[in-house]
């Protein structure tokens, strides 16, 4: 997922690109940012203006209002994490794939600025709980047909390279509460991120500068006080 329009370089490497009101501690293209697309998507789907006043799961921004809790995992407020039935959004260990040598693109010999890109892969999870197996299993079901049905249009909305098919799994006990039934919903995505090295020159002279000004008879000393100091 990126956030520039058009592939370019990264004008400084010390500040990422982003949009306007993003939560400057999240990379842009980081598998949270891309966590919080699906959760979007997903609650657009059961959004109360969307769907018909009959439809027995009607999501409202209030949780005290709405008949289902559409959240990130990492959402750990207890009200959200509590309410039934629910539908949680996860993702799995984030892969950076490899599609050029080296992932180099390009070097932009007027600045010294090397630019380099590669295909990340998030395995997304999508948990689907229920009081009632039949429940659980028809959220999924929706969310699946949902998602399959959009991955193109996700796709092209949001930068992402690729969107594997869904895949929904078997609705089971929720670990040891047979009250409560899960079924998965699971897929990868795949998207573009890249980024820019600057010249590793300037950098190198500003530790050598460090080095000399610390009155030290030594760079060997100098480094020795940096991996060993004093306690």
């Amino acid at each position: 997922m990126s956030t520039l329009k058009t592939p370019t370089y990264v004008p400084d490497p010390k500040n990422q690109p982003q949009v306007d009101g993003q939560n400057v501690t999240i990379r842009p293209g980081s598998k949270l940012a891309v966590l919080g697309v699906f959760v979007t998507v997903v609650r657009a789907r059961f959004s109360v203006s969307e769907v018909d006043a009959s439809f027995p799961w009607q999501w409202d921004p209030d949780i005290k209002k709405t008949k289902i809790a559409i959240e990130s995992a990492f959402n750990e407020d207890q009200a959200h994490r509590n309410k039934r039935p629910a539908v949680y959004i996860d993702c799995d260990q984030q892969a950076m794939g490899r599609a050029v040598i080296g992932d180099f693109v390009g070097k932009n010999f007027k600045t010294g600025l090397t630019g380099f890109w590669n295909l990340q892969t998030v395995p997304i999870l999508i948990e689907c709980v229920g009081s009632k197996r039949a429940e659980s299993a028809i959220i999924a079901d929706l969310v699946g047909t949902f998602l399959q049905a959009s991955s193109d249009l996700i796709q092209a909305a949001f930068g992402f390279h690729d969107m594997t098919p869904m895949v929904v799994g078997r609705t089971q006990p929720e670990g040891k509460d047979k009250n409560e039934w899960l079924t998965p919903v699971t897929f990868d995505v795949q998207y573009p991120m890249r980024w820019t090295n600057a010249p590793t020159g300037p950098l190198l002279r500003e530790i050598a500068a460090k080095v000399a000004a610390s009155g030290v008879e030594s760079a060997t000393e100098f480094f020795e006080a940096v991996a060993l100091p004093s306690t």
